[in-house]
């Protein structure tokens, strides 16, 4: 009963600029995302292919609140969670540019006083090692990783130093030598107080300074609904019910802003899409808001074999090799494709997140890619 009452309030919109050339049928995509959502009992789902220069189709489906009426917008913001890093990344790599910091920059070059405190494994430790998960650092991925780390005083930004200067202290993470790194929340901490000593500058700042602004991204920190009634809220499995639960966004349950570099930003679908599609501007040769060469970095590392570079995963997918992320907090879901071979893209959101919402996603990702990989 719940998931026909959920299946009927469907509501989709969709648009497919002039610029590019879908390879779907008018209402494919459309039905593609709706059949996602109602296999699924997914409260709402945003998606789009793209190319550097257009969108080839975009749409959104589904409810901002499970048990309400109200449908979601394209404008509206999603959680993208730990894809946030390669937006992290980004700004680390503006600074770069500009000189302020350098990818060798180690840890103690920017925070001379931890010397004394730090752990030998860390003190020849680099921004790169930091943002490419090499560093070590313990990973802080769940609640109960939190629970032993103490309460900092002062700004926010002396709070993220602080923080860091504790890091440095704690026992190193072993190195996952089947990967080549070891995937830490706690060292984007780290690099995201480096960034703010030598620019001055908070990390939200510089967020919206070297990114959101010049990207023409509406950018936000934190959960969509928590300061804008008027947006999606997540929603959390349930294990006791078996189900999927509304997330008040102003409850108890908020994101550390101590790891916020490691990702709590919210966005809208077509704000995500214009991010990957400067990126996939910069692996074509083209400067933009960054130099072509720094976008090849930060996907890189200028190491072709490595499996995670500045913020992105790198994977095959059909025979090709990609820049890929998955981010969630428990209760939204990202996905972000690009394509390094082909001018290609693909960006998924979802309000949503349950056990099984990795796999759920990525046959959506197969399917609405097929007709641009054939």
């Amino acid at each position: 009963m719940f998931l026909v009452a959920f299946a009927s309030l469907t509501v989709l919109a969709h648009s497919q600029p002039d610029t590019g050339q879908s390879r779907l049928d008018a209402g494919a995509f459309a039905r593609s995302l709706r059949q996602f959502r109602e296999a699924h009992g997914i409260p709402g789902v945003a998606a789009a292919v793209l190319t550097s220069e257009s969108i080839l189709d975009i749409g959104v489906v589904g409810v901002r609140k499970l048990g309400g009426l109200d449908s979601i917008r394209l404008g509206d913001r999603f959680h993208i969670g730990s894809n946030a890093k390669a937006m992290t990344g980004f700004v680390a790599g503006s600074l770069v540019e500009r000189g302020l910091i350098g990818w060798g920059t180690r840890v103690l070059d920017v925070f001379p006083a931890f010397a004394a405190m730090a752990r030998d494994v860390y003190k020849d430790k680099t921004l790169k090692d930091l943002l490419s998960h090499r560093a070590r650092i313990i990973p802080l991925m769940s609640g109960k990783e939190l629970e032993g780390v103490p309460e900092f005083s002062g700004s926010l930004s002396e709070r993220r130093q602080a923080f860091a200067g504790w890091l440095l202290q704690q026992e190193p993470a072993e190195p996952d030598t089947l990967r080549g790194y070891r995937y830490s929340n706690a060292g984007y901490a780290i690099a995201s107080a480096m960034l703010e000593n030598v620019s001055g500058k908070t990390w939200e700042q510089l967020m919206v300074d070297e990114l959101f602004k010049p990207l023409g991204i509406d950018g936000r920190f934190g959960w969509p609904g928590y300061s804008d009634g008027d947006q999606p809220w997540g929603h959390y499995f349930d294990a006791d019910s078996k189900k999927l639960r509304p997330h008040d966004p102003r409850d108890e349950y908020q994101l550390p802003d101590i790891l916020d570099a490691a990702g709590d930003v919210s966005m809208s679908i077509h704000d995500y899409a214009a991010f990957l599609q400067a990126n996939l501007l910069g692996l074509n040769g083209t400067d933009t808001v960054l130099k072509a060469r720094t976008y090849q970095f930060l996907h890189t590392g200028n190491d072709t074999a490595m499996q995670y570079a500045m913020g992105w995963g790198s994977r095959e997918h059909d025979g090709h090799r990609v820049s890929r992320h998955n981010g969630s907090a428990g209760t939204f879901y990202c996905t972000g494709m690009i394509f390094r071979d082909k001018d290609l893209a693909l960006a998924i959101m979802v309000n949503a997140a349950s056990p099984e919402v990795d796999e759920e996603v990525a046959e959506l990702a197969a399917k609405l890619l097929k007709p641009y990989l054939e």
